[in-house]
């Protein structure tokens, strides 16, 4: 064979397998940032929905039921470590559970953002044993008395 058609073959089979390749690799980027967003989205309505449940005057009945809505979707895209604290974070929170803990609670909570911020690649310099998040609440529009900051209501999710 003609050394000048093998070095065309060579050349357009490299150029057919370097556009493949390509393709694929910014095909499965794209599958990875739009999967990032998802996950995101999700873990903001999940802790919203636990904001809700910590939130004075707001109707609990939604907030559990936005809770349980919230925390089964999170098994779609989330990784077991992140099922795992939410599950955790569940137990200790539930209506049958008769030995809450508020000490408990917020470990749970800090495990479950934590698990959340190592999915979406944001716990490169976490230090689980520094870190401290708590959930915020504010006072209720229907009180004009205010809420002492130390005071963290323990939030209550019906058991799905």
């Amino acid at each position: 064979m003609n050394a000048t058609i093998i070095v065309a073959v060579v050349s357009a089979s490299a150029s057919i397998l370097a556009a493949a390749l390509t393709f694929y690799l910014t095909k499965r980027h794209e599958f990875a940032v739009q999967l990032r967003k998802q996950k995101l989205n999700h873990y903001s309505v999940l802790f919203t929905s636990i904001s809700d449940l910590a939130v004075e005057g707001t109707n609990k009945d939604n907030a559990n039921k936005n809770f349980a809505i919230a925390a089964n979707t999170i098994g779609l895209a989330a990784p077991q470590y992140v099922i795992n604290a939410l599950m955790a974070f569940h137990d200790e929170i539930k209506f049958s559970n008769p030995h809450k803990s508020q000490q408990r609670h917020d470990k749970l909570l800090n495990d479950l953002l934590l698990a959340i911020r190592k999915d979406i690649g944001l716990a490169k310099g976490d230090d689980a044993g520094t870190f401290n998040f708590h959930l915020i609440g504010s006072t209720p529009q229907s009180s004009p008395q205010q809420l002492d900051p130390a005071d963290r209501s323990q939030p209550s999710a019906s058991e799905p």
